[in-house]
């Protein structure tokens, strides 16, 4: 159950995270796109996927290397994923090297801040655990 509500949580910070970078990439290069209710369903699609990704995460406390290994392969994969359903969606163009490299920069900043928030959240919870565990043993003695 705690996974699941993990990959909502992520879930959630993905696609309000994509929803802004969506309007300022909109904005900088399809200046005069009209838009269709299908580019709503494509942000939830790509935002689920990627959300889903970190559902593949250890419960347990693993080591630095293993750790920054995962990170690594999940970032590679929300790259996979967001760059190819871009091209199958038509959210950019190949041979246009500017919006390659808005996506690119955009995946990054979205992974950095949402790993961010996930982190800052998890310790968070960790804190709160460490505390009841004290009081509880504190209250048993």
């Amino acid at each position: 159950m705690k996974r699941l509500r993990d990959v909502a949580f992520v879930f959630v910070c993905v696609t309000t995270c994509v929803l802004a970078v969506t309007a300022l990439y909109i904005t900088v290069f399809w200046q005069q796109a009209v838009l269709g209710v299908e580019i709503l369903w494509q942000i939830l699609g790509v935002s689920f996927l990627c959300s889903l990704v970190t559902g593949f995460y250890p419960q347990r406390e693993i080591g630095k290397k293993a750790l920054l290994c995962i990170y690594v392969c999940h970032y590679v994969l929300t790259n996979a994923i967001v760059l190819g359903c871009g091209i199958w969606f038509e959210w950019f163009y190949l041979d246009n090297l500017p919006m390659v490299l808005a996506m690119l920069l955009a995946i990054a900043a979205i992974f950095v801040l949402v790993s961010a928030v996930v982190w800052r959240r998890g310790k968070k919870q960790a804190e709160r655990m460490n505390e009841r565990l004290r009081l509880y043993q504190q209250e048993n003695r």
